[in-house]
């Protein structure tokens, strides 16, 4: 469970070293009641867009599920998911997933008076973090900082998202439109200026208007002034 606030390489392959060891893994996605996450141009990164992305990044993994939760927090969203209330069945196992990083899995204890009678809780086994080629573990806040300016770091958001997927979550996020505005303000200078690279013929035919209209206004004042009805 988490608010993944992007989800990103780190995660997914945290996702994915359960996926090897069980029927299935179930992503829970909370939803925080205060305001969230943002990017650095302010647009916040909603649950949906949470699972949004999710979707794209677990695409190749058939027994991963990914659901948004109503709780605002990820550990009363999982304790719901395996409590009395919730869809396991009796004797299922359960593990309780979480990263060995910052002491992440000690959140799950005490999870035992949490689990629905009859369900079996295995021991908690927790991930290694991956790492960026940095030495950095994977950052959603590292994330959000590079989705600042997508069109010039493509390199490090592939890093988060693969290469084959940065379009995908530009446009979830709604950040696509700002390549197309540079793309679409470039193409309108381009083409404003194909012209003038082209030829004068327009500006040179501006001109020669310009020398007709003087010339009929000379002349007309010289007819006005001929007939006496000015000075």
């Amino acid at each position: 469970p988490g608010a993944f606030k992007p989800p990103h390489k780190g995660h997914l392959d945290m996702v994915r070293s359960y996926a090897n060891i069980a029927d299935e893994v179930v992503v829970l996605i909370s939803r925080p009641t205060k305001s969230g996450r943002k990017l650095p141009n302010g647009r916040e990164i909603t649950a949906e867009d949470s699972l949004e992305i999710w979707n794209v990044l677990a695409a190749g993994l058939p027994n991963v599920r990914v659901e948004v939760s109503s709780h605002a927090s990820p550990i009363n969203a999982a304790y719901e998911y395996v409590g009395d209330e919730g869809p396991l069945n009796i004797e299922d196992k359960v593990i309780l997933g979480c990263s060995n990083k910052g002491g992440d899995c000690k959140r799950w204890a005490g999870a035992e008076k949490y689990i629905k009678q009859g369900v079996e809780l295995m021991p908690v086994t927790g991930v290694e973090p991956s790492m960026r080629d940095s030495g950095e573990p994977y950052s959603a806040t590292d994330f959000r900082n590079a989705l600042g300016d997508p069109v010039n770091n493509r390199s490090e958001l592939a890093d988060f998202v693969g290469e084959e997927n940065v379009d995908n979550i530009l446009n979830i996020l709604a950040l696509n439109s700002v390549e197309e505005t540079s793309t679409m303000a470039g193409g309108a200078v381009a083409g404003y200026a194909a012209p003038l690279g082209s030829g004068s013929d327009r500006p040179k035919k501006k001109r020669k208007n310009e020398y007709i209209d003087i010339s009929l206004i000379d002349e007309v004042i010289e007819l006005i002034m001929k007939r006496g009805i000015t000075q």
